[in-house]
């Protein structure tokens, strides 16, 4: 798991909800990183600076990071699953 997940308090009985509310709030993250990096790749595209270069790629380095940390929560909701599953096999008696 990652070190960020573990310092927003997972671990608890509340991890699903918090969980939710991380991906949840990346996600309107990446939205909001997504349309400032469409509008700086307008701008680079116009201007061609090296100013409005270096704005688009400030902004492609976030979302990346975004994407990441998006990426990371998804994959330890599915471990969270996973054991949720298995879990669930263990205590149901063999047909």
């Amino acid at each position: 798991m990652a070190d960020w997940l573990k310092n927003r308090g997972f671990g608890g009985s509340d991890e699903i909800d918090q969980l939710t509310k991380t991906i949840n709030d990346q996600s309107s993250e990446q939205k909001k990183i997504i349309a400032q990096f469409n509008k700086a790749m307008n701008d680079f595209a116009t201007e061609r600076s090296l100013e409005t270069c270096l704005d688009a790629l400030n902004l492609s380095m976030q979302l990346a990071n975004i994407r990441g940390k998006l990426a990371e929560s998804y994959e330890y909701y599915a471990r969270m699953l996973e054991q949720e599953v298995t879990k669930l096999r263990k205590s149901q008696p063999p047909s």
